[in-house]
């Protein structure tokens, strides 16, 4: 891990007082106990492993990052606590949400960007990465360029959904049943480098 300042507990006023508000501003549900680092803030493997090995996570509603975030693994957040706040930009192999509430400004995601069902809202300003996928989801993302998958219906504004995943994506990935991608799948294949889609599907570049 780099050499990061040592996280403070914060009340949520606290912290909101420090930000000018944006906690406040930002975030639906009532929280306690924030974990604030102040600056930017370098882990290395997946997100919660490594702020755990900062300090305890015992009893933490909310991360908060004042500075830029950048982790070498993954941001997966899919129990309702803690969530995360990110005052400056956010870099990760992947930005997974599930039950908890994420708030980010820019940000650039190797591999996916990824909300799961629940009650959790995931919302980002524009961010880059190739593939933003959503399971019926309160995800609120810009992320110009990406390949957006509707992995629960069939929304127009999707280039994949229930009506087209089985026949555009490699077998690996798919659940036939359910004509939706297994994400898990998918996410191995891209870590690997390995094609995701059929050749000529959706207008891939060879390998995509």
């Amino acid at each position: 891990m780099a050499n990061n300042s040592e996280p403070e507990r914060l009340s949520f006023a606290e912290a909101d007082s420090r930000l000018a508000q944006a906690l406040s501003a930002s975030f639906e549900s009532d929280y306690d106990n924030i974990l604030f680092f102040d600056g930017d803030l370098v882990l290395e493997g997946g997100f919660l492993d490594a702020v755990a090995g900062t300090g305890s996570l015992d009893g933490v509603d909310l991360v908060v990052v004042t500075g830029d975030l950048t982790v070498s693994g993954p941001i997966a957040l899919y129990a309702s606590l803690p969530g995360l706040y990110v005052g400056g930009t956010t870099r990760a192999e992947t930005l997974e949400g599930g039950d908890c509430e994420i708030y980010i400004q820019d940000g650039t995601f190797t591999h996916l960007v990824y909300g799961d069902y629940n009650n959790g809202i995931l919302e980002t300003r524009t961010i880059e990465t190739p593939w933003v996928i959503n399971y019926d989801h309160d995800l609120r993302v810009s992320a110009p360029g990406a390949r957006l998958v509707d992995n629960y219906g069939d929304d127009d504004d999707a280039d994949f959904s229930s009506e087209n995943i089985v026949e555009s994506f490699v077998a690996e990935v798919v659940d036939p049943e359910d004509e939706s991608i297994d994400v898990p799948e998918f996410l191995e294949r891209l870590r690997a480098g390995l094609p995701v889609l059929r050749p000529g599907a959706g207008g891939a570049a060879p390998g995509v």
